[in-house]
């Protein structure tokens, strides 16, 4: 069945009072916000193995040895990340992008990623954690994260496989 609306109902929606004017002003753009840390841009303060930081080319932040790691060399910030190389016991590089957590132990490490904006990783004896919390106009946002120096939770050291010798045949 159709249905039929009067017409003077339709052309009354269309009626009213004149249209508000129009403004001339421009519209400003809001200005973007100054991308800031905790600690500025004063690296000495990652020497405990926690802090955040600002970076925005070339750096060498020296950080507490937990995980073996007594240095971060960040090699380059880039649109959506940075370049680095861990020193210290051993040498790795890698990168590491925006909303993402690289985290190093003893013989080991890995990292994760989100779609989202993540919370500074939680402390965790034995691991150092670094996250790229933002990267804006050529500065990023570094946290690290340590815990205390030792070996760190069971979960994350490497399951050395066991086996048993055979006894040879026949008492040899």
């Amino acid at each position: 069945m159709r249905r039929w609306w009067p017409l003077g109902l339709l052309l009354v929606a269309g009626c009213g009072a004149d249209p508000a004017p129009v403004s001339e002003a421009p519209v400003s753009a809001p200005e973007s916000a100054e991308v800031t840390a905790a600690d500025g841009r004063d690296y000495a303060a990652c020497a405990d193995g926690t802090c955040e930081v600002l970076v925005s080319g070339p750096a060498e932040i020296a950080l507490g040895g937990t995980a073996g790691i007594s240095k971060l060399v960040v090699r380059a910030v880039e649109d959506n990340g940075i370049r680095f190389e861990t020193q210290g016991e051993g040498t790795s590089s890698g990168s590491l992008s925006t909303n993402c957590v690289s985290t190093f132990y003893e013989n080991g490490g890995g990292s994760s990623c989100s779609t989202a904006p993540r919370e500074a990783p939680s402390p965790t004896d034995g691991v150092v954690a670094l996250q790229l919390a933002s990267v804006r106009d050529g500065t990023a946002v570094l946290r690290v994260v340590s815990g205390k120096p030792g070996p760190p939770p069971a979960s994350l050291v490497p399951r050395i496989p066991t086996f048993e010798i055979p006894k040879p045949p026949f008492g040899y």
